[in-house]
């Protein structure tokens, strides 16, 4: 049942040059308001609706704006922040802080903004939202998306988390204890050190280490506090499992992943058997952050993927 409700939004219109291979284009802001918290959006473009669903949680939708900004001139883009992310308000009502809140804010933006039939691509985290989202509302969608997704299920999530633990260096894992152990965190301002402990626990993530300083990241001053808003999330992360729902799932759906990943070499081939209609894709040279480190790659296989 949907105890969500939305307002109209405030919209900026504004035309802002995004580079050199990028023509001017509209850009269009709000925020919608769901149950007490308000959900940040942002639109650039014209054209069919790309709705883009970022990783985290509690990171936000400015990690992979410039590297899929291109998209913009064929595509509508639209991004937004997840509740108690980026531009969104810290305030949420716990009571709607679950996997379904989450789906029911991708619905909530689509219905409000008038999308009609949307692609979605979600990363990372985002993937099991929209693998969510298309379990409910799969007559809405277009094309599915899932890149470098978290897994169909917890045991296979933790494997793969398990995993990569492994495989971060010992001296990565010095600094992490190092940052922890400093204080830094617990200051007025942790800002700095949470981006630096980010990006030290995302190198084992990258083909090439030293891709990890392409990666941009926003940390809010009050990241911590709004860490502890996903708190409410652990009992529906603890025991899910989609396999035996995703066949009925009859989007097209493309699932990616870098060549590094260790979901390669875990579940991926089930998860892509899992679906009615779906291509895996594995991105050479890459990791968790293809756009990043095989941007041309990973956008010819979007741009053939979405035309089809």
């Amino acid at each position: 049942m949907r105890c969500f409700k939305s307002v109209c939004s405030v919209f900026v219109l504004a035309f802002i040059s995004l580079g050199c291979s990028v023509d001017r284009l509209p850009i269009i802001e709000g925020s919608l308001k769901i149950n007490g918290s308000d959900v940040y959006y942002k639109t650039i473009g014209e054209g069919e609706p790309l709705v883009i669903v970022h990783g985290g949680p509690v990171l936000d939708h400015s990690y992979l704006l410039p590297h899929l900004i291109e998209l913009s001139k064929t595509y509508k883009l639209v991004f937004y922040d997840q509740r108690a992310a980026g531009k969104s308000s810290i305030q949420v009502d716990p009571t709607t802080m679950t996997l379904d809140g989450f789906v029911e804010d991708i619905e909530i933006l689509r219905e409000t903004l008038g999308l009609g039939k949307i692609n979605l691509l979600a990363h990372s985290w985002g993937g099991l939202i929209a693998m969510k989202y298309a379990l409910k509302y799969d007559d809405n969608l277009n094309h599915l998306i899932l890149s470098n997704a978290m897994a169909p299920s917890a045991v296979d999530w933790q494997a793969e988390s398990q995993l990569v633990g492994q495989k971060t260096s010992k001296e990565d894992q010095d600094k992490l204890n190092n940052l922890t152990s400093s204080g830094l965190l617990r200051t007025e301002d942790p800002s700095e050190a949470i981006k630096e402990m980010m990006k030290i626990s995302y190198r084992v993530h990258m083909y090439d280490k030293a891709n990890i300083d392409k990666l941009e990241l926003y940390i809010p001053k009050d990241f911590v506090l709004r860490s502890q808003a996903y708190g409410t999330l652990n009992s529906d992360m603890s025991g899910y499992d989609l396999y035996d729902q995703l066949i009925t799932i009859k989007t097209p759906t493309l699932i990616m992943f870098g060549e590094i990943e260790p979901a390669l070499e875990l579940h991926a081939d089930r998860m892509a058997e899992s679906f009615a209609d779906s291509e895996l894709y594995i991105v050479q040279k890459s990791g968790h952050f293809p756009f990043v480190e095989a941007r041309e790659d990973y956008m010819n296989k979007l741009r053939s993927f979405l035309a089809n």
